[in-house]
């Protein structure tokens, strides 16, 4: 198969159709200093487990190899989900199917510098719940009544670590061993950086040799490497810790939590306390003062004094017509909203770029997965650039592709109109721009409607506002495109992006021209 080659003038774009998962290829044409070779950035590599199509990964990358000849430019990562990163670490034969190419650099959002005192925190936070939630499996595991919800804890755990539970917890066990005096949040650390999604991204880091780049919405735009008067804009994810934690739509108010930093909120230090084994200084930490607790092997002995309060309690607690008053497991029942949270909370570190062309000012938007406070947090934002101020509702007036967000999921694509104070998607595709907008979500939607709890990934509503607001143009990775334009579509504008879009088993391709 032939490289992918760019227009004179413009960007090409393949949308891999493997599964579950967001890949993404792009092609522009070298022009400073390299004129005879393309730059290639590739955006995310992975999908949820058990989603493949009739493509599988192993595939995608074996594409993304001849396509680039071996060399990407630029590898963007824009969080470390499964579905964004797994592909990184995949292998055949005992070899990673990426070590046979070469990375000129590797762009990540500021929450993945380790010199960032905000990111650090926000990594700590991740690091403290991920430990907590892969006790509370074990424990939910171990109840006949929890399987399912130790089940959905376990899938989500897998999204953010690339591993199973007791990967995890192993992990932790094996770090304490190693290092008895540490401290829990220590330990946490320890364990987590050995878990698939790091390490996936730490051999990038390395595989450019440390050529990284950390982008922030503060910062100005960069350029491509060898692509004249390139433009990329930085919108996410925000700096602000009432944004990066706000996570579902509410209508035109904010969600405010209350919180000035990242830490684990009362109930969620409860449970990390209780569920994560004690080391070092914290071998008396419990959920309660030890003055207030009484071992239950004292309340559930044999033949306890029934003048004394284990007495009292092996009575009253220890009755099967009195279970109701028992809350042994009823405590883990916050773990279920945890692990949901905590998986949205990453989503929202999304890093969203928008590249803009240079001739036209067309600008090609990629959000990640990011949801609520990381789009409230666009709203405002502007650069000054050597062709004047460039304001976030410019981009998204300009924009000409869109890249749904998280598999076209309720909380990653806001709903308003074009003169609303906050970034939505009607603030997308005004004027000239509305005539090529076309949207693409990857997604297998049999196979997440197919899951004991259906994700409607993407949601009805939101696909149907996208096929409005595109009139038609909707690439889903999953589904064949449609090859007759809609009745309020003119013949011309569907003509010109039939031409402008090839579909393979692999892929669909679209190009943009910069003219």
């Amino acid at each position: 198969m032939a490289r992918m080659a760019p227009p004179r003038s413009g960007v090409k774009i393949r949308m891999y159709r493997h599964g579950h998962g967001d890949c993404f290829l792009l092609a522009f044409a070298g022009r400073d200093g390299r004129k005879s070779r393309p730059v290639y950035v590739l955006i995310d590599c992975g999908l949820k487990n058990g989603s493949e199509v009739d493509a599988g990964i192993n595939d995608i990358i074996d594409d993304i190899f001849r396509a680039c000849s071996g060399h990407i430019d630029i590898v963007i990562v824009t969080h470390e989900h499964q579905d964004h990163v797994n592909g990184f670490s995949r292998r055949s034969a005992g070899k990673r199917l990426f070590d046979r190419l070469t990375v000129g650099q590797v762009w990540l959002a500021w929450t993945e510098d380790g010199d960032d005192p905000l990111a650090n925190d926000l990594r700590a936070r991740f690091n403290d719940t991920l430990i907590t939630l892969a006790f509370a499996e074990a424990r939910l595991r171990a109840h006949p009544g929890l399987a399912a919800q130790a089940s959905r804890m376990a899938e989500l755990v897998e999204t953010e670590t690339g591993d199973d539970c007791a990967a995890l917890r192993n992990a932790f066990t094996q770090a304490k061993a190693a290092h008895p005096h540490a401290r829990a949040a220590a330990l946490a650390e320890m364990a987590v950086a050995g878990i698939t999604n790091k390490r996936a991204i730490a051999w990038l880091r390395e595989k450019a040799k440390n050529d990284v780049v950390f982008l922030s919405p503060e910062n100005p735009p960069v350029a491509l490497p060898f692509v004249a008067r390139s433009e990329v804009f930085t919108l996410g994810p925000p700096r602000d810790p009432a944004l990066l934690l706000d996570l579902d739509p509410q209508g035109a108010e904010m969600f405010d939590l209350h919180r000035g930093g990242f830490g684990l909120d009362g109930a969620g230090q409860g449970l990390s306390i209780a569920l994560m084994p004690a080391s070092g200084p914290d071998q008396t930490i419990a959920p309660f003062a030890t003055r207030h607790c009484i071992a239950p092997g004292s309340v559930f002995a044999a033949n306890p004094d029934r003048k004394t309060p284990e007495g009292y309690y092996r009575d009253v607690y220890d009755n099967a017509d009195e279970s109701w008053r028992r809350i042994d497991d009823e405590w883990l029942h916050p773990t279920d909203t945890m692990a949901l949270r905590l998986n949205n909370e990453v989503n929202n570190t999304s890093l969203v770029l928008a590249f803009r062309l240079p001739g036209t000012g067309k600008t090609l938007l990629f959000t990640g997965d990011a949801q609520r406070g990381s789009w409230i947090g666009w709203s405002d934002l502007a650069w000054t650039t050597d062709s004047g101020q460039v304001t976030a509702r410019d981009l998204l007036r300009d924009c000409v592709l869109y890249k749904v967000g998280h598999h076209g999921s309720h909380n990653a694509t806001l709903n308003g109109r074009p003169d609303d104070a906050h970034a939505n998607l009607g603030w997308m595709a005004q004027g000239d721009a509305a005539r090529e907008f076309v949207a693409m979500i990857p997604a297998n939607t049999a196979w997440a409607m197919g899951k004991a709890r259906p994700w409607a990934h993407p949601m009805p509503q939101i696909e149907a506002a996208l096929h409005r607001k595109a009139e038609g143009r909707v690439l889903r990775s999953d589904l064949t495109p449609p090859t007759s334009a809609p009745p309020e579509t003119r013949k011309d504008q569907w003509q010109h992006f039939q031409r402008r879009l090839r579909t393979d088993r692999l892929y669909f391709e679209l190009t943009i021209n910069d003219s």
